[in-house]
């Protein structure tokens, strides 16, 4: 990718400014605009919409024709960039999708032992390697996601389309969420895709103990609202599956109901394990505002008889 043709798009979403560890967005960004050999574009939100609402305003406000999601507590590989738009133009592709390295920043340090930051590690890498080899044409791509469980739903590690970024967009209401959210378009992004590249190169280097989906300590029930707002993304998704013209599957709605479950078994194990025990009672309150008591119920004597 030539210099020229990048464009960098940061959307602050209504970051509190009076938080000293903050130190003002706008004055980094501004700084950055300097130095920067590329366009550096800021963008602000009056108030807090999630993270789905913040990558909606990025896209819309970019200029080229692919999009590259960056969270703010990750890195990039320095050819991660140049190396995916190759293939995109060599290929033709709407996705072109990386492996990504899974780390633990030390700066901030883990709520967990060793024995199970480990095997957290683990877990996870497992999971940002799941990336389909080659190339996927039309259905191929949504199969992939859902039922043959060979690509993750990242957004994270994908350089994709923005007409496709766009029109995935097009069919999600506006919605607060900073959980599932990349479930959400991706599944969304790959149901309307053509076109499908995957490579073997680490393109991304993912922090799992920093950002809202971090595995430290729950100290605030702001915090734990955000874990919960994963309810809401589902509720989205069966709305879109159920609108589109071209149908999703038999199969391919059993995935999601099943990913459904898990998000709500991944709550409900996050609140046992890093929810603060005098924030206990009113988290599993808000547990079940989000999921349903029903269904919540369900989960909870799964997870007894596991």
């Amino acid at each position: 990718m030539e210099a020229a043709g990048l464009e960098i798009i940061v959307v602050d979403d209504a970051s509190p400014a009076a938080d000293p560890e903050l130190s003002f967005p706008a004055r980094i960004v501004s700084q950055f605009q300097q130095e920067s050999p590329w366009p550096v574009v800021y963008l602000e939100h009056q108030e807090n919409k999630g993270i789905l609402e913040a990558r909606r305003t990025a896209v819309q406000a970019a200029t080229g024709d692919y999009i590259f999601c960056l969270d703010s507590d990750d890195t990039l590989p320095p050819t991660s960039l140049s190396s995916q738009y190759h293939h995109a133009m060599a290929e033709d592709a709407d996705i072109v999708h990386g492996r990504a390295q899974v780390v633990v920043n030390r700066e901030y340090g883990c709520a967990l032992d060793s024995q199970t930051e480990s095997s957290l590690l683990k877990s996870v890498q497992r999971k940002a390697g799941a990336i389909y080899p080659g190339q996927l044409k039309d259905g191929a791509i949504l199969q992939s996601v859902l039922v043959d469980k060979t690509q993750n739903t990242f957004l994270w590690g994908k350089l994709i389309r923005r007409e496709l970024y766009l029109h995935a967009l097009d069919s999600i209401p506006s919605v607060y969420c900073s959980m599932a959210d990349d479930l959400l378009q991706y599944v969304l992004i790959a149901h309307h895709a053509c076109s499908y590249f995957g490579i073997g190169e680490v393109v991304y280097n993912y922090t799992i103990n920093t950002g809202i989906s971090s595995h430290t300590k729950i100290t605030s029930l702001e915090r734990w609202e955000q874990v919960c707002s994963a309810a809401s993304v589902f509720t989205v998704l069966f709305n879109c599956v159920e609108d589109m013209s071209a149908p999703f599957s038999a199969e391919q709605k059993d995935s999601i109901r099943n990913l459904c479950r898990f998000y709500l078994i991944n709550n409900l194990q996050q609140l046992q394990l890093f929810v603060v025990p005098e924030l206990y009672p009113e988290a599993h309150r808000l547990l079940c505002e989000f999921w349903g008591p029903d269904f919540v119920r369900q989960a909870e004597s799964f997870l007894q008889k596991k």
